[in-house]
């Protein structure tokens, strides 16, 4: 009499009977398998980024230094606009004080329109100041991201605007318009200046230290203004 199938196979395989080695063999050891490498290296990727995600507590003199830095990348920006409204504030008051010649009057009609243009984007230290500045979160530095929307109007508003009147002015020397118009050209010029110099004074006493000022000039008001 034939023994069945099942019991046949059945009897092939008896964990009991077999040495230890073979079981061992027979099964991969849970902690060698894939998947729980693969487990292993997701887990320990989560925990690097949580790690350096955690808020690091800035310290005073940091805040400062990142303050500074800012402020040092706004006055390399701003330069050649500052350095061209002063030089248009001289051109004016030398017109009104009557020392321009006729060739000079042309001359400075083209510094002026090279003056202007300092004062736009369409420069790169002004397109850098507006695009590539981007101040540090923290209570000092909210101080500064506001100081540095009011340089950005400062340079791109008030002083383009102040230089377009005086060469305005040059061209047309008899037209008190722009006359009227550098009145109000400079109480927008240091009003913006002293809402600057107040945020950079805020941000110094937050952090401690006087931060490095903005170089915003301090202009004496035009002859006949």
């Amino acid at each position: 009499m034939s023994t069945p199938e099942s019991e046949v196979r059945a009897s092939s395989y008896d964990p009991a009977s077999m040495p230890a080695s073979s079981l061992i063999a027979s099964k991969a050891v849970w902690y060698r398998r894939p998947w729980f490498l693969i487990a292993i290296v997701i887990v320990v990727a989560i925990a690097v980024s949580v790690v350096s995600d955690l808020p690091h507590t800035v310290t005073k003199s940091e805040d400062a230094a990142q303050q500074n830095g800012t402020i040092a990348l706004i006055n390399t920006d701003i330069a050649p606009c500052a350095y061209a409204l002063h030089e248009s504030f001289l051109i004016y008051n030398r017109l009104r004080s009557g020392t321009l010649t006729s060739g000079d009057i042309q001359m400075s009609a083209n510094l002026l329109t090279q003056d202007q243009a300092s004062c736009t984007l369409a420069t790169g230290p002004i397109y850098d100041l507006a695009t590539n500045i981007q101040p540090v979160d923290t209570a000092a530095g909210k101080k500064i991201d506001a100081m540095y929307g009011v340089v950005i109007t400062w340079t791109t508003n008030d002083a383009k605007d102040a230089i377009y009147d005086i060469a305005m002015a040059v061209r047309q020397p008899t037209n008190q318009k722009w006359v009227r118009d550098l009145t109000t050209r400079q109480r927008y010029l240091a009003q913006d200046r002293a809402r600057i110099v107040k945020l950079v004074a805020e941000a110094s006493h937050l952090v401690g230290v006087t931060l490095t000022p903005v170089k915003v000039p301090q202009l004496a008001p035009l002859l006949g203004t």
